[in-house]
């Protein structure tokens, strides 16, 4: 079962998990367009890691961006079939991304759930997610529906039983340890756009400290800096040489507090579902066992205001 969490707007979240396998398998009979090579899938915050998802299950043949990035540069859209990602379709950075490359990208598509939003009147072309967007919601939903949207587009979906990518993350959700210092997330190619999601939820739901690193990356920065107060959990997808179980090795034998969540399931679409539902549940388990009654981002005082004022 997904625990019940106390509150009106927790509880709802675990319902919207509970519910996703059904939705997402509605979706993906959906007619999607079929992105060229060298398309641009641009997104910020959870829709940033649905873009990366795209640019490592095409194994490179499509280009993932920040969206104010491309809007500095507009030129790298020239000729190129761009894909902005907004559940909103009202974020400024993405709105000064389609206005900057029209005219210079062969063709814009917004990957929205607002059909008549702004960043829809701006492109060419809608796909829009199958939900009703609330404003100041955490994304569950909406992020795996963004994520299913982008791997269809890209041309790489495979096969996906969802609902045996969750009953699996249901047995793995308690492999994630939740630090009083930083919690790190780790993972190679796939895995790591799950990463950075895991650590996304990890600051809106729990507001607690948390950093997504490549697999790689992580022995070469942040491990200089690991504290004894800190937690690694590492994605085993998606990792060939079996670094995430060298390193645990490695920092268990310095009793460090690290774990493996491991592979789960039939089809790199299926292993990367697998690891979404995983940070999710986890996540959900920690605000259970910390009697939370809203997700943290609802609680932040100005900083939500700060964040309003810089996103919209």
């Amino acid at each position: 079962m997904i625990r019940a969490v106390t509150g009106e707007m927790m509880n709802a979240l675990v319902e919207e998990a509970r519910g996703e396998p059904e939705v997402l398998e509605r979706f993906s009979r959906s007619k999607f367009p079929k992105a060229r090579a060298g398309s641009i899938f641009v997104g910020a915050g959870d829709s940033y890691a649905a873009a990366l998802a795209g640019f490592y299950a095409a194994r490179g043949r499509h280009i993932a961006l920040d969206p104010y990035a491309l809007g500095s540069a507009p030129g790298m859209a020239r000729g190129r079939d761009v894909f902005l990602i907004s559940v909103s379709g009202k974020t400024a950075s993405n709105l000064g991304a389609a206005r900057s490359v029209a005219g210079s990208a062969r063709r814009m598509t917004a990957i929205t759930a607002v059909a008549d939003s702004e960043l829809a009147r701006l492109t060419d072309a809608t796909v829009r997610l199958p939900m009703a967007y609330a404003p100041r919601r955490a994304g569950l939903l909406s992020f795996s529906l963004s994520l299913l949207a982008v791997l269809k587009i890209a041309g790489v979906a495979e096969r996906c039983d969802f609902a045996s990518a969750l009953e699996r993350a249901r047995r793995d959700r308690g492999k994630i340890s939740m630090a009083p210092g930083t919690t790190y997330f780790l993972g190679n190619s796939l895995a790591y756009p799950a990463a950075l999601y895991a650590a996304a939820k990890t600051y809106e739901l729990l507001g607690a400290t948390a950093h997504a690193e490549l697999l790689e990356e992580f022995s070469h920065m942040e491990l200089f800096s690991m504290r004894r107060s800190d937690s690694v959990n590492v994605f085993a997808s998606f990792d060939p040489a079996d670094a995430s179980g060298k390193l645990r090795s490695a920092l268990a034998g310095q009793g460090y507090d690290v774990s493996v969540i491991p592979d789960g399931g039939a089809t790199d679409e299926e292993r990367l579902f697998h690891a979404v539902f995983v940070a999710q549940l986890a996540v959900l388990d920690e605000a259970k066992r910390q009697g939370l009654s809203e997700p943290s981002f609802m609680t932040s005082g100005g900083r939500l205001g700060v964040s309003d004022s810089m996103i919209y």
